[in-house]
């Protein structure tokens, strides 16, 4: 199973706020409903289903922390660990995952703090609200709307990647994205103040248009 690594950060005030300011949100998510035939004979529509978009993911929106990030095609590190963004200003989509637009669960990381005193795209992802906007914009322009349905806190140690990955509680037809970062407990391991969180936020959000 593979963990979330690397987010390299900063302690300080707002990472004390993070470990307690913090209640974890769920929503039950929308089933997907199929209109029924008007009658038993009436014959297959012979119009095809338009091919989902399968350019590049440019950018990601949240208006909420007013958020309008880049997006960084991301996969594996050597180790066989997930990676993160390289540009701690970017938002980081995982390219060996599901593409938004495609009806699966994409799935996005990025920093919440970088040393020494960059804040970055999910700094305040901890602060999410269920019903909380998400827009994911392709390179056409194409975009996505995402409303937030679940938010959880977990122990890095113990995330369970593969669930949130593939989850298995996703209706089927609905399209979601999950959204990846650090929170929480923070450990200082350097002098200067730089170190580690013991902790990890997830967001799910749910396609609405």
């Amino acid at each position: 199973m593979f963990l979330v690594v690397g987010f390299a950060f900063a302690g300080g005030d707002d990472d004390e706020e993070q470990a307690s300011d913090f209640t974890p949100l769920v929503a039950t998510p929308t089933q997907a409903t199929v209109a029924p035939s008007s009658t038993a004979t009436t014959a297959p529509s012979a119009t095809a289903t338009p091919t989902p978009f399968d350019g590049q993911v440019a950018r990601m929106k949240i208006p909420r922390f007013e958020v309008d990030s880049k997006i960084e095609s991301i996969g594996l590190l050597p180790n066989n660990q997930l990676d993160t963004p390289h540009d701690p200003y970017n938002t980081g989509w995982y390219n060996i995952y599901d593409k938004p637009g495609f009806r699966g669960n994409a799935v996005f990381s990025a920093h919440v703090d970088y040393y020494p005193n960059i804040r970055g795209p999910f700094f305040r992802l901890f602060q999410s609200e269920l019903g909380d906007d998400i827009t994911v914009v392709m390179e056409n322009g194409l975009e996505y709307k995402y409303r937030v349905i679940r938010k959880e806190r977990y122990d890095v140690a113990t995330i369970p990647m593969g669930e949130l990955i593939w989850p298995t509680n996703r209706p089927a037809g609905n399209e979601w994205i999950t959204l990846i970062t650090c929170g929480g407990r923070f450990l200082p391991t350097q002098p200067n103040g730089a170190g580690e969180y013991l902790d990890r936020d997830v967001v799910v959000a749910e396609r609405y248009q």
